[in-house]
């Protein structure tokens, strides 16, 4: 026979679904770790398809704290100010610079308050208004109120109340170990 029968016709159909399901499976697995091979200038760490650079916190052998102290020394970042690496399908930048986070965090805060990291209004509200953890509606409301009260005339103003407490918790810390 000369013409394919439909149901060889089916069976490719089929064959060619499947291949292109593994690869949408694949692109997405391993988007976060293809994004900064295309990024230049910007060293990173590669990580694995679907978890990143998080495995070890995902299967909690480590904590994300002692992980993420690992990656900020790891060898093939320690000299630069800034890398990157993949939290689980998402590409994460990491500053190391002092300046940098400086400048991020004081003069073009208002460009990065949507952080990845944040906790819920009503189950922990004491963390929820953490300025570095908040969502944008309400953050920029907090920073207007915070703004005025961390000006530098302010905390210096306060430094002698601060010097006073740390003497007063000096001599109570002193008290107690001796029993009195």
């Amino acid at each position: 026979m000369i013409f394919p029968t439909v149901d060889a016709f089916q069976s490719y159909l089929w064959l060619v679904l499947v291949c292109v399901v593994l690869y949408l499976v694949w692109f997405l697995a391993t988007t976060g770790t293809r994004y900064w091979q295309c990024v230049p200038r910007v060293p990173y760490i590669k990580g694995r398809p679907l978890v990143g650079n998080f495995l070890d916190a995902l299967l909690m052998r480590k904590s994300v704290f002692d992980l993420m102290d690992e990656l900020y020394v790891d060898e093939r970042v320690r000299d630069s100010a800034l890398f990157g690496i993949s939290k689980l399908l998402t590409p994460t930048l990491v500053l190391r610079d002092p300046e940098l986070i400086k400048q991020i965090l004081i003069k073009d805060a208002a460009f990065f308050c949507n952080r990845s990291m944040s906790t819920d209004q009503h189950g922990d509200p004491i963390g929820y208004y953490n300025l570095l953890m908040i969502k944008n509606p309400p953050w920029k409301q907090l920073r207007s109120y915070l703004t005025p009260s961390l000006s530098l005339s302010k905390i210096k103003q306060m430094y002698p109340l601060l010097d006073q407490v740390s003497s007063l918790a000096c001599v109570r810390v002193f008290v107690w170990d001796w029993g009195f």
